[in-house]
């Protein structure tokens, strides 16, 4: 061979060698992560078109001059951090955009409501109004019964057999119904019924047992007022009574003619459902100007007194 195609010959294989072992450095630059420090870090693609964009990092807040320095503002103005606290924000400046305070992940806030945040339901800056419980009124219609027992006494006189006195402990029992004209308020009209047994009878300068009995009627109208909220009533009703008095055979021995009567109570209830009151009351009970209807010249008057048992749907 020639000295030139020696040459020519080196030259090929100096080319070729140089060709082959460029290709495992561009295999391995492709496979090595990119090189840290000093180094320029590598350049994210731009999005492509129609995607979203990922936020923008937060802007750096210019931190003020130092006190005593140029620019620097007083003590007291707004940019001026207390000793020892950089970072401070001033009151009113908040966190920029996506920054979160220490210990909080970024974009998750301590917890509670912020300011002018409503609960679930209601427009923002909106309150549930507060209302005070009412207080229980009465209404509507007036039903009352009462069930109880006392002591009645009615005396005659003016009459063929002279002054005439019944007396005795008996049950007493009234219905009222109605309807309220005002809160609390209330008209009603009613039915009583109170009497005596095992009766002392006097006549004459003397007193006998007796065990006839004795009913005092009444039926007529009245006003009734609950004070509250103790639910204490009080009430007074304008009647007609009759009285009448028999024997231990159930015989009338005496009965009268319907005269002018008065009866009042007072008494105090527990509610026990809406309507419904429970409770106690005292009962008064006069009586007079009932004419006899077998001896004219004979009028009986008379009263009773009770305690009762009481029920109100009011």
């Amino acid at each position: 061979m020639t000295v030139l195609g020696k040459v020519r010959l080196g030259a090929f294989t100096l080319a070729l060698w140089v060709a082959l072992s460029a290709v495992p450095r561009a295999v391995r630059a492709q496979e090595t992560p990119p090189p840290t420090g000093n180094d320029a870090p590598s350049v994210a693609p731009a999005p492509a078109p129609g995607t979203n964009a990922p936020p923008a990092p937060p802007t750096a807040q210019p931190s003020s001059p130092p006190p005593g320095q140029p620019g620097s503002p007083p003590p007291g103005q707004p940019g001026y951090p207390p000793s020892g606290q950089e970072g401070y924000a001033p009151p009113g400046q908040g966190y920029p955009p996506g920054y979160a305070p220490p210990g909080y992940a970024p974009g998750y806030g301590p917890p509670g409501y912020p300011p002018g945040y409503a609960p679930p339901g209601y427009p923002p800056g909106y309150a549930p109004p507060r209302y005070a419980p009412s207080e229980p009124t009465h209404s509507g219609l007036y039903l009352h019964l009462h069930l109880g027992g006392g002591f009645t006494s009615v005396t005659g006189s003016g009459g063929y057999a002279g002054t005439v006195k019944y007396s005795g402990g008996g049950p007493s029992f009234a219905v009222a119904v109605g309807g309220a004209v005002a809160p609390n308020l209330a008209l009603f009209g009613n039915l009583f019924f109170t009497g005596s047994s095992d009766l002392k009878v006097s006549s004459g300068g003397y007193t006998t047992d007796s065990s006839g009995d004795t009913l005092l009627v009444g039926i007529g109208g009245g006003i009734v007022y609950y004070f509250m909220p103790v639910n204490i009533f009080i009430s007074a009703a304008v009647v007609s009574v009759q009285f009448e008095a028999d024997d231990a055979n159930g015989k009338t021995i005496h009965e009268s003619d319907f005269g002018v009567g008065f009866q009042g109570m007072i008494g105090k209830e527990f509610w026990v459902s809406e309507h419904w009151g429970l409770g106690a009351a005292l009962e008064f009970v006069g009586a007079g100007s009932m004419k006899d209807k077998d001896d004219p010249n004979m009028s009986w008057s008379g009263g009773a007194f009770n305690v009762l048992f009481s029920a109100t749907c009011f």
